[in-house]
């Protein structure tokens, strides 16, 4: 048993040692093959770089053809490089110019006293506080808390139908600039409010609207409890604040 033993381990290592021969034979042959290739071409290329010599050697003039057609060539496409880098050049310069004049049409359209058509403004909490508060406007964002549930099998869907809707404070507002009144003070329009007119207060340069005044200045002295009350009051919604505004003004 001890013979077969030893009679099953040689053969294998024979095996072993054929497969090994065979591989590395293949890829001598292999890299024997890539080798004629290469230097075949090598010679092709010497071969006719020798006779290309000797023909012009005995041939002056289509020396001469051959190295001035060279010479033009070359001079193509140093122009044609030339001509594409000047065309890059002059494509970065139109668009660099286009990007100017759209950013100072833009600044021209926000910065202007009078607007002619609405432009969108960021607002923060103390603005919408100040339309809600003077105005009845609560300038909210409807938002979608999606409803999502795992099926059968472990798959999860969501169900449109469940899904729940709530408002947030927007944070921004279109209005259109109709006039201006006074430092940093205009007359506008509320776009998306069908047209309400109102006064904000918009800082030059600035994409912010940092709160609205009343439309009459007598407003303060007629609502300061209504102010006192009600602005700063973290306790209330902005729907509440328009409330209270349409309770206290127009249901007086």
């Amino acid at each position: 048993m001890r013979k077969n033993v030893l009679g099953d381990g040689c053969f294998m290592f024979l095996l072993v040692m054929g497969a090994i021969a065979l591989i590395a034979r293949a890829i001598g042959v292999a890299i024997i093959a890539v080798l004629v290739v290469v230097l075949s071409i090598i010679a092709l290329v010497v071969t006719y770089k020798i006779l290309q010599a000797i023909y012009h050697v005995f041939n002056p003039k289509a020396k001469a053809a051959y190295l001035d057609n060279k010479a033009k060539l070359a001079e193509e496409s140093r122009r044609q490089q030339e001509q594409e880098k000047a065309e890059a050049e002059a494509r970065k310069t139109r668009e660099e110019a286009d990007k100017l004049r759209m950013a100072l049409e833009h600044q021209r359209h926000r910065d202007g006293d009078k607007q002619d058509t609405p432009y969108t403004y960021q607002i923060g909490k103390h603005g919408n506080e100040s339309l809600a508060i003077r105005y009845g406007i609560a300038n909210q964002e409807k938002k979608v808390r999606e409803y999502w549930y795992y099926a059968k099998g472990g798959e999860r869907k969501r169900n449109p139908d469940t899904d729940t809707i709530y408002y947030e404070p927007a944070t921004t507002i279109r209005l259109q600039k109709t006039g201006r009144v006074g430092d940093n003070l205009y007359d506008v329009r509320l776009t998306d409010f069908r047209n309400r007119k109102a006064k904000a207060v918009i800082e030059v340069g600035t994409e912010y609207v940092k709160t609205f005044y009343p439309l009459e200045d007598r407003w303060f002295e007629r609502h300061a409890d209504l102010e006192t009350t009600l602005k700063g009051n973290g306790s209330f919604t902005l729907k509440e604040l328009a409330t209270f505004h349409v309770q206290k003004v127009v249901g007086a």
